[in-house]
C-alpha cells in the first residue's frame, strides 16, 4: 500500500518543486487529435474512434506500473464491449512496448509517438498516464499512476455511452 501511494505522492513533490514550467495533464476539454503509427505499420488517428468511448493509454515497459495497469485495461475492455483503447509509447522503444503489450494481453493498437509530441499535448509527464474520452470527443477524465479496475470502471462511467 506504501509503495502504491508513493507514486501519486512523488509526482506532487515533483510538480510543487519544478513549478512555472510544467503543463497540467489533460483532463478535461477537448481531446488533442494525434495520427501516428502503430506497432503493425497503419495510421490510427483519434478521428477513427470517433463516436465511441475511448481510453488513451500512456506506457512504456520500464515502467512497473504500466505493467501491472495493461492487463486491467484488458479486463476493461472484457467488461465493457464498444470501448476502444489505444496505447501510446511514452519513452519506450517500439520492440520493448510490443513485448510489453504480448505480456499484458493488450488486443488494442499500440502506437509509436516520435518526439514525444502527442505526449506532450496531453500533458503528460510521466507513466502510466491515461485518458477517459467521451463518444463526442472530450476527456472525461484522467488517472495518473497506479490504478485498479475500480479506479478503472469508475472512470469508464463518466464515458459510457449509457450515461
Amino acid at each position: 500500500m506504501l509503495i502504491l501511494s508513493a507514486v501519486p505522492v512523488s509526482l506532487l513533490v515533483r510538480r510543487a518543486v519544478e513549478g512555472g514550467g510544467r503543463v497540467d495533464p489533460r483532463s478535461s476539454g477537448v481531446a488533442p487529435a494525434f495520427a501516428l503509427q502503430s506497432l503493425d505499420g497503419k495510421t490510427v488517428s483519434l478521428a477513427d474512434y470517433a463516436g465511441r468511448p475511448l481510453v488513451v493509454n500512456f506506457y512504456g515497459a520500464w515502467c512497473e506500473q504500466c505493467i501491472i495497469q495493461l492487463p486491467l485495461l484488458a479486463e476493461l475492455e472484457r467488461r465493457h464491449p464498444g470501448l476502444a483503447i489505444v496505447g501510446i509509447l511514452y519513452r519506450e522503444t517500439p520492440e520493448a512496448g510490443r513485448a510489453a503489450a504480448d505480456d499484458g494481453h493488450a488486443t488494442w493498437p499500440t502506437l509509436v509517438d516520435p518526439g514525444g509530441k502527442v505526449a506532450e499535448a496531453y500533458g503528460v509527464q510521466g507513466a502510466p498516464a491515461t485518458f477517459f474520452i467521451r463518444a463526442d470527443g472530450t476527456i472525461a477524465g484522467d488517472l495518473l499512476g497506479p490504478v485498479s479496475i475500480g479506479l478503472l470502471d469508475k472512470q469508464f462511467e463518466k464515458i459510457s455511452p449509457s450515461r
